[in-house]
């Protein structure tokens, strides 16, 4: 069987174990009437840790100083926001990869 190997740590796996993972959710671009977003391909584990990754630190509430409460984001925010987390993800599995 035909070889993948991960986007972000490098680790070749069967073709049947890689994740094809939408860096910003399908369920977001479909409600934003967005095209789809891009693609990394994964190994298991880094699929699970983006995953994890991502609910601690994309938040669909913001605080507004200008209201001085939180107000949920906008559409365009939550791209945004699944786009920074994954940036952010992939220079911490850069980091990684470079000290080992």
């Amino acid at each position: 069987m035909a070889g993948a190997t991960c986007e972000l740590c490098g680790q070749a796996n069967q073709l049947w174990a890689a994740e094809i993972h939408h860096i910003v959710p399908k369920e977001l671009t479909s409600e934003a009437e967005l095209p789809d977003s891009a693609t990394v391909k994964l190994c298991p584990n880094c699929y699970q840790e983006l995953v994890d990754w991502y609910a601690r630190r994309v938040f669909d509430m913001t605080y507004d100083s200008g209201l001085k409460r939180f107000r949920p984001r906008s559409l365009a925010e939550m791209v945004k926001e699944y786009e920074a987390a994954y940036r952010v993800f992939a220079q911490h599995k850069e980091g990684q990869r470079k000290r080992a």
